[in-house]
């Protein structure tokens, strides 16, 4: 399979694969089809293209970046395919390296989400932009070309994180770190794109003035600064940074093409701040170790931010006692409204082998709310049309005892379960290989123990003990007392499939409820 194929072949792609050829090239249309007929190839070509691979796309423009690398990914994607831990429903690109989300925007019926992608390497490093990926239902992908790669023509060497709104006109905009060649002996910048076409496709740089010793920005900024995340307070269009010691910017123009620094903010760390409005207040996440946020009122007019009592809270307990560059749990977010105006939650999930042709994926989209005090994390209700095999169990008491979920076998599922305690001194789920692996969802007293990761969490209103879990290969996105508290993370294992078992250790314990669905791919759908 080559990897043209791959991206236009799922969600409404696949009806342009069989119809593309029938519609001008000036029409209205997204996907790299879209894009191969923008560049000016006939259609004769484009299906030529389209059967053949990325690598005959390079050769009909080698000056051109985004065809290299397309050509480059396609290169990797067979050993990428060789790994059988690689994620099947989470959003990835088919080869090579993925971090940051770097923003996200409904417009026209599609959430488009915008990534960091090296096209050139599993591996972090020079030559990291922007990925591209639009959907109807934040469950389905459609991978499109990257968005933004840094060259000696742009003089760029990186484009860092940042963020993507709509502006003033309805138009949508990006805002990303230009990292200039020769840093940090030169500093960073922040910069935005507008897109060329209607599909979303290409996209033009703009100097929007955030520079040091510009538009109000210190001269003696640090040079790392970076991670523009836009956000809209009281009509106001404001900016956040990371190391940039708590610099706060504003829009003085619609279009959002000229900003201005206006104050700063204090309680802004780490990478990837966002701030933005929620059910009355506003929250500050902080990619941290592990990724934090905080809650409180938001001053437009003082631009300034006050936190409530409580203080910062983990949001995210994932990284456990592997904490390190390469094992973020859930880290360098983006929160944007889609277009059913709720306020998703979209991150990276790090910590995969190297060497396998891939690296990094997102984690599954997730539905933001307040309730006591507490930022909660629910996985997006859409995710149930991967459903499949269904198994189940319960009502049932456990004494000292495990009960297998009977006929159940996957290395992709999703699992919900609530437990009542009684006299056990924990309960739990295990997740067990034909080789012996386990992988174990423990609950003792107010802890879970997630695969080895430690959580601190009060029983629920009800007093029950509620887990959601997705298994994606490698990966895990688990949702506590109904989303009070995740833990995402990559799990290392050997197995292919797992069988499921519910368990009560020294004691009894009733288990009101278990599902299990075996989850399809979105690849496949």
């Amino acid at each position: 399979m080559s990897f043209l194929p791959d991206l236009l072949r799922f969600g409404p792609a696949e009806k342009m694969i069989k119809g593309w050829h029938e519609v001008p090239c000036g029409s209205r249309r997204g996907g790299l089809a879209g894009f191969i007929c923008q560049q000016g190839f006939t259609a004769g070509l484009v299906l030529v293209m389209v059967c053949a691979a990325g690598k005959a796309f390079a050769q009909a423009d080698p000056k051109d970046p985004i065809a290299r690398a397309i050509a480059t990914v396609e290169g990797a994607r067979g050993k990428a395919e060789q790994d059988s831990k690689r994620p099947v429903f989470h959003l990835r690109p088919p080869a090579q390296w993925m971090n940051d989300i770097c923003g996200a925007f409904f417009i026209d019926g599609w959430h488009h989400v915008f990534y960091q992608f090296n096209p050139w390497s599993d591996r972090w490093g020079k030559g990291v932009g922007w990925g591209h990926a639009r959907s109807r239902d934040l469950v389905s992908w459609e991978i499109l070309p990257p968005a933004l790669l840094p060259d000696l023509s742009n003089g760029s060497e990186l484009d860092g994180s940042g963020s993507a709104a709509i502006d003033g006109q309805g138009r949508p905009i990006l805002f990303f770190t230009h990292t200039p060649i020769g840093y940090p002996k030169f500093k960073r910048q922040q910069w935005a794109a507008v897109p060329e076409d209607e599909g979303l496709l290409r996209w033009k740089r703009v100097d929007i003035g955030l520079a040091p010793g510009r538009s109000g920005v210190p001269e003696d900024i640090p040079a790392g600064w970076a991670d523009m995340f836009v956000f809209r307070a009281v009509g106001r269009m404001l900016a956040t940074f990371k190391a940039s010691r708590g610099l706060v910017c504003e829009a003085v123009d619609p279009g959002l093409r000229q900003w201005k620094a206006v104050g700063q903010i204090k309680e802004i760390e780490g990478e990837c701040p966002n701030l933005f409005p929620l059910g009355g207040q506003f929250a500050l996440i902080r990619s941290t170790l592990p990724i934090s946020y905080l809650l409180g009122d938001f001053d437009a007019e003082k631009v300034s931010f006050r936190p409530g009592e409580a203080g910062p809270r983990v949001l995210d307990y994932g990284p456990g006692s592997e904490i390190g560059r390469a094992a973020r749990g859930l880290y360098g977010t983006n929160v944007f409204i889609d277009g059913q105006g709720r306020a998703i939650l979209l991150g990276w999930i790090s910590g995969f082998p190297e060497g396998k042709g891939w690296n990094g994926c997102m984690s599954l989209p997730r539905l933001l709310r307040i309730e006591e005090g507490h930022l909660v994390q629910a996985p997006l209700p859409e995710l149930s049309i991967l459903r499949g095999a269904r198994a189940t169990a319960g009502p049932v008491t456990l004494d000292s005892a495990a009960r297998p979920m009977e006929g159940f076998r996957s290395g992709s599922f999703e699992v919900a379960a609530e437990f009542r305690p009684g006299t056990a001194r924990a309960c739990g789920l295990r997740l067990r290989s034909g080789g012996g692996k386990e992988i174990v969802l423990r609950a003792e007293g107010n802890r879970w123990n997630i695969a080895g990761t430690e959580t601190p969490l009060s029983a629920s209103r009800g007093g029950g003990v509620r887990v959601q879990a997705f298994f994606d290969r490698s990966v895990m996105d688990v949702f506590l007392n109904d989303g009070r508290a995740t833990v995402t993370r990559h799990v290392a294992h050997d197995a292919d499939e797992f069988t499921l078992e519910l368990f009560a250790e020294e004691g009894t314990v009733e288990v009101v409820s278990c599902d299990a669905w075996m989850l399809k791919p979105i690849w496949e759908r």
